[in-house]
């Protein structure tokens, strides 16, 4: 059997795991979740990821072939450089070449250590194991901090063709004279809320709560689905996706937004991600399949 690890970055954690690739399964009782300071120096950074994957190592008792790893952009994938600045995350990495610097800490090859961006590897994951898997055609959108999303076409990004927006993103695309992002965002839910109640909140599970017993909740949240729904048609009509899949932080509202987001884009099926962070695992995991990522390779020079 071959194994590999798969690592979800995000902005304040790690999260990696064991992969099997032959039943593409998760060996979840090597799965680590491990909070990081991103904002802390280069080293305590890396230590850190470093310490997860070698906790997944010593849980699974057996090595593995190599590491993959969902990075949030922007990133070189194909160096492995870090790219990200500005952001209030991950900045004291900028320029370093994370590949070197994991390989030098856990013994592996650079070679063995691969990079994907995260909203592609959530996209793989859910086109490998999950809901996506019974369409050619899939469009994924990460609800969060940000607006992150992903075509794919047989369980490979796309992102450089004329029925996709360049590079495969939707956060820099406008909606009604303004950015995705801060729209479709924590960010743009809870300024709209303010806007139509005069009320504050400090993030959307607060806002979440107040569904039961404020009306201007449950309004903010209808709104947020019909304009995520007039946003996303033209994208999954011009690509013929026949399934949007959302993860995120945000996903887990659905419930209150779901119905006005369907009467949008009545002609595909929507599913709420199941696997979680799980997917992005095993999108980058399956990094260490060669023949996958031989293929999915020239698509990182564009990423």
């Amino acid at each position: 059997m071959k194994y590999s690890i798969g690592v979800d970055i995000g902005g304040s954690h790690i999260c990696c795991s064991m992969y099997e690739h032959s039943n593409i399964q998760i060996l979840k009782n090597t799965f680590i979740h491990q909070k990081v300071d991103s904002k802390g120096a280069a080293n305590v950074i890396l230590n850190a990821w470093a310490d997860a994957v070698t906790q997944t190592i010593k849980l699974a008792g057996f090595p593995a072939m190599g590491i993959g790893i969902a990075m949030p952009g922007p990133f070189d994938y194909n160096q492995g450089i870090s790219e990200i600045k500005g952001l209030g995350k991950l900045g004291t990495l900028y320029g370093l070449n994370v590949r070197k610097e994991l390989s030098d800490r856990l013994g592996f090859p650079g070679s063995q250590v691969r990079f994907i961006n995260d909203a592609a590897a959530f996209s793989i994951g859910e086109s490998i194991a999950g809901e996506a898997k019974k369409y050619s055609k899939a469009l994924a959108i990460t609800l969060g901090t940000g607006l992150g999303a992903s075509f794919l076409k047989n369980s490979y990004p796309v992102i450089s063709s004329p029925d996709v927006p360049r590079g495969g993103f939707l956060y820099n695309q406008i909606h009604k004279g303004h950015l995705a992002d801060e729209v479709f965002s924590t960010r743009g839910l809870i300024t709209h809320y303010q806007k139509i109640s005069g009320h504050q909140v400090n993030n959307v599970r607060e806002l979440y709560e107040r569904v039961p017993y404020d009306q201007k909740a449950v309004d903010c949240f209808q709104w947020f689905g019909k304009e995520l729904g007039q946003f996303i048609r033209r994208y999954a009509q011009d690509f013929g996706a026949g399934v949007l899949i959302i993860g995120g932080n945000i996903s887990r509202a659905f419930d209150c937004f779901g119905d006005s987001l369907q009467h949008e884009i009545p002609d595909v099926k929507i599913y709420v991600s199941k696997l979680g962070e799980e997917a992005a695992i095993i999108g980058s995991a399956l990094l260490l399949d060669d023949h996958y990522y031989k293929n999915i390779q020239p698509t990182f020079k564009l990423m």
